[in-house]
């Protein structure tokens, strides 16, 4: 609070929310760390986008907008400091408390840098100074982790409240009232020309199973398309597929056949389009998934997760999940192997903290890769393989399924709270008690203090790349 204040007498009242003043200094150090968190995705842009973090943000158009990052920075700096002190009064309000480990690492922040200073021979707020700019300080860093980390908790707090609110029965009726909103199916898509009506009757004729389904395709491709026969399996496979998902991919007539009432395993139908002619065999007929338990262990293609990757690090990537398996092999291919391996190598942000084992997971959160596998109803506990996702290889081993655990109740749970919350941080945040007030001036010149810190750690960013 006193840094605060003085910074605010000395620098100037950048925003006010209530009756809290925001000083030019904290701004700027908003400012920095906002470029930091819309780099690595903690702070989700509206338009999809991010910026790069080896150029300062005035130096980066905002897509088509005329705009700069710049921009857009000091837009959501202003939006994140209003956020931050309307809910961190609003926790306390509510008799929040933090957790133990959220002090812990505040008073572990605080000692490093203590320590790091002493070991540079200069003051704490002068080490502070160095990562952001003039008027920065160690009291100002550490209230600015507080409410960003407190609210964070409290957040968190009360979605779990929220989500404990509704009861099964309240989902269950939701879902049975439209199931096909939330179920899936499993089908295979065979496309060729919609003019080819001797094609058409071969395919309603011949293909009665899945091994015909794949006949019918090289006996029409093989002469067509090199290497066929190693692209069918997946390029026809369409698991776990929604209603609105076929819809978008093909249209309202395969999806609505896919999903008529009383559709059963092995049904087939060839349905003609504009352009193609879709031979479709019903593996699966509409079900919701229920969750599943694995272990991972992951390595990533790159660190920072951000595509693309070098055909070097995709290998190296498959190489050392090809390494964790042979390992676990040797050590009997238990889940006590896997776990003495992942708690060394993964790499998996869910599972990081877990030595690879993750619970009650829906086939929703999982790229369509690693739920074909977990999800196959060959799958036996124990069973283990290495598989390619869109951020790295991972060596995976199946923990079994959980039953009465489908992935429409998590889903429809998911879309009550988001709705709920929305709606509360959007009373909050529009309530007449907490009206805010931007200096312009002020801001501006924040905004320019902040930019200047960006600018000096893109460089500094820049060079370790041009160094590597």
């Amino acid at each position: 609070e006193k840094d605060s204040e003085k910074a605010c007498k000395k620098y100037g009242v950048a925003m006010t929310v209530g009756e809290n003043e925001i000083s030019e200094t904290e701004f700027a150090m908003t400012y920095f760390d906002v470029f930091i968190y819309l780099h690595n995705g903690e702070i989700q842009d509206t338009e999809g986008v991010y910026p790069e973090i080896t150029a300062a943000p005035s130096e980066q158009p905002y897509g088509n907008s005329g705009l700069t990052w710049a921009d857009r920075v000091k837009e959501e700096t202003e939006k994140t400091l209003k956020k931050r002190y309307i809910f961190f009064f609003e926790a306390l309000e509510n008799g929040f408390l933090p957790s133990d480990s959220f002090v812990e690492e505040i008073t572990d922040f605080y000692k490093r840098v203590i320590t790091k200073a002493e070991q540079k021979g200069i003051s704490t707020d002068k080490e502070i100074a160095s990562s952001y700019s003039d008027g920065a300080t160690l009291g100002l860093c550490t209230r600015n982790l507080i409410l960003r980390g407190y609210i964070s908790e409290y957040e968190a707090a009360a979605r779990t409240a929220m989500y404990q609110s509704h009861s099964d029965s309240e989902v269950k009726g939701i879902y049975e009232k439209n199931p096909t909103e939330y179920n899936v199916v499993d089908v295979r898509v065979f496309e060729f020309p919609a003019d080819d009506s001797e094609g058409a009757k071969r395919a309603k004729r011949d293909v009665k199973d899945l091994d015909s389904f794949y006949k019918f395709g090289r006996d029409y491709y093989s002469g067509k398309i090199s290497g066929y026969e190693k692209i069918q399996e997946k390029d026809t496979r369409k698991h776990f597929k929604k209603y609105e998902d076929l819809t978008k991919t093909y249209d309202g007539k395969v999806a609505g056949w896919c999903f008529a009432d009383g559709r059963k395993e092995g049904d087939v139908e060839v349905i003609k389009g504009a352009t193609f002619n879709r031979l479709i065999l019903v593996e699966k007929p509409q079900y919701t998934p229920e969750s599943v338990n694995f272990h991972e262990c992951l390595k990533l293609f790159n660190y920072d997760m951000e595509p693309p990757q070098s055909d070097e690090q995709e290998q190296a990537a498959k190489n050392d999940a090809e390494s964790f398996l042979e390992w676990v092999q040797q050590d009997g291919g238990t889940v006590q192997a896997m776990e003495n391996v992942a708690g060394i190598y993964n790499e998996s942000y869910e599972s990081y903290d877990t030595n690879g084992k993750r619970e009650n997971v829906h086939a929703s959160s999982l790229e369509s890769d690693i739920a074909e596998w977990l999800y196959s109803p060959e799958r036996k506990k124990g069973d283990y393989a290495v598989i390619k996702s869109s951020y790295g290889y991972g060596l995976y081993i199946f923990d079994g399924m959980n039953q009465g655990d489908p992935d429409a109740y998590e889903q429809i749970r998911s879309e009550l709270v988001i709705e709920e919350y929305n709606g509360y941080q959007e009373s909050i945040l529009n309530y007449n008690g907490y009206k805010t007030v931007r200096y312009s001036a002020v801001t501006a010149k924040a905004a320019i203090k902040g930019e200047k810190a960006c600018a000096k750690h893109a460089q500094k960013m820049a060079e370790q790349n041009n160094s590597s």
